[in-house]
């Protein structure tokens, strides 16, 4: 009766359509044992388990005495090792090139130098660090879809991905950003992307509520999601237009300030990019603009990506931890050439901006915490191949930051793999340890739960079956 149970449940996984996103998966039939697993439902951990894969799909999960394994399975002893799901890196940009600004017309115009070499390089990197799934908020849909396609069809080794097009804003900036500056031409912006095979649209900084209005309006008419990095528009007027997910813990905008620090805020946006700890600086969080703007994000269900990495290399933008460290070996060499030249986030910054980019720093965790506590869906996501956030590196430095604001590393990890997975909208392909789902997974040599730095610790990863060695992945990109 089991060995009959068991063959149907094969012939029942093995009838779940295989959607156009996965990998091609791996043939066969592995059992991996012993592990402590962490489901990244947020559920206790399970000792001593057993997972049952079958061409690459999920089949049964439980204690090792409860999982059958059947004869001339490939076994895999993991005693003593911790199994979680793929990491899912919710802001990785796979396209992003070295970037220069031409001042020979008095204005500042700036421009994006295609490096064919950055993507695959990332994409080797990113599963390097067990990050099995990316979203890739902004980009040349010539270059993305390609890879998102590639990577399904098994040509090309990397993440699975969700991809937008480029970047929807009022600012010039060639080769990133597809100039609007009306209605119209914002929903032209929508419809070419959506015409081009996009998951989503980005939407950016000097969009105004009636451009992000229409293009949210028409986004979901073409059946894809919008996405934006705000600040024309507040976090709370995107919510009630029916924003899809919100990039950056930085808000942003002066009217969530209080009305009397606002001037001051204006001022500090005159000189540069201090204006973004500035913000902090000025905020009350406890003041009726930021309740109503959590209360937004949580009615709506909007989904906030912090990327709290990227804030921290603008913060210690000064600090070797970023600017010297073993990890950027494995940046591309013109991106690296191009953040130690000029491109980075403290051009024009003295020492003192540093101090107090420093002092403002624990309320840019605490924004993220306050967001968590009240029931906001968070992502763990990097903005990947800007200055100095190094694809796959710089994950495990978020999931660190997402613990030191004050986040338990079980949710830490919920956020790392089943919210990445919700909000890209392949909960059901993967993003927990369930049956069904792709063996899209990672093996820790050290616990988690006890340091979430132990994430680094990876002795392999999976992905639809298929395992890599870290060692492996890295050895094509030196």
């Amino acid at each position: 009766m089991k060995a009959f149970k068991l063959q149907l449940t094969i012939a029942l996984l093995l009838a779940i359509p295989q959607n156009a996103a996965a990998q091609v998966p791996s043939s066969g039939t592995v059992a991996i044992t012993g592990a402590t697993l962490i489901d990244g439902k947020g559920d206790a951990p399970l000792t001593d388990s057993a997972v049952l894969i079958v061409d690459g799909r999920i089949l049964q999960v439980g204690p090792r005495g409860s999982v059958e394994i059947p004869e001339g399975a490939r076994l895999i002893n993991a005693d003593g090792k911790y199994l979680l799901p793929g990491f899912i890196d919710a802001h990785a940009h796979l396209s992003l090139g070295p970037v220069q600004m031409d001042l020979s017309n008095g204005v500042p115009a700036m421009s994006l130098t295609v490096d064919p070499e950055i993507p695959i390089r990332s994409m080797r990197a990113l599963l390097a660090h067990g990050v099995t799934s990316i979203r890739d908020p902004g980009g040349s849909p010539a270059q993305l879809i390609p890879l998102r396609e590639g990577v399904a069809a098994g040509s090309l080794v990397g993440p699975r991905m969700r991809v937008a097009g480029m970047v929807i804003d009022k600012t010039p900036f060639e080769g990133l950003v597809n100039q609007v500056n009306n209605v119209e031409e914002v929903r032209a912006a929508v419809r070419e992307d959506a015409d081009a095979g996009v998951d989503m649209v980005k939407l950016y900084v000097e969009l105004t509520p009636d451009l992000i209005g229409a293009a949210v309006d028409e986004a979901h008419a073409r059946g894809v999601e919008a996405v934006a990095h705000l600040m024309k528009t507040s976090w709370t007027e995107a919510a009630n237009l029916g924003l899809d997910h919100i990039l950056h813990i930085f808000p942003g905008s002066e009217s969530l300030l209080p009305k009397e620090n606002r001037a001051e805020y204006r001022a500090m946006m005159k000189r540069g990019s201090q204006f973004m700890y500035g913000w902090f600086e000025l905020v009350d969080f406890n003041g009726p603009e930021i309740t109503e703007m959590i209360q937004a994000l949580v009615t709506n269900e909007v989904s906030v990506d912090p990327t709290l990495v990227m804030f921290e290399a603008m913060v210690r933008g000064d600090d070797p931890f970023f600017t010297q460290n073993d990890a950027l070996a494995i940046a591309s060499p013109s991106l690296l050439k191009n953040w130690r030249a000029w491109f980075n986030f403290n051009t024009g910054w003295t020492a003192d901006d540093y101090v107090s980019a420093r002092r403002a720093w624990p309320k840019f965790l605490e924004l993220a915490k306050r967001l968590h506590d009240a029931g906001v869906t968070l992502t763990a996501g990097t903005d990947a191949n800007n200055p100095w956030i190094v694809p796959g590196h710089s994950f495990h430095r978020e999931l660190e930051l997402l613990c030191d604001a004050g986040i338990d590393p079980l949710e830490v990890i919920k956020i790392a793999t089943h919210n990445g997975a919700k909000v890209m909208g392949i909960l059901a392909e993967t993003g927990t340890i369930e049956p069904g789902k792709w063996a899209d997974l990672v093996l820790l040599t050290s616990n988690p739960l006890v340091d979430i730095s132990n994430s680094r610790e990876i002795e392999w990863v999976m992905q639809a079956g298929r395992s890599y060695r870290p060692e492996d992945l890295l050895a094509g990109i030196h």
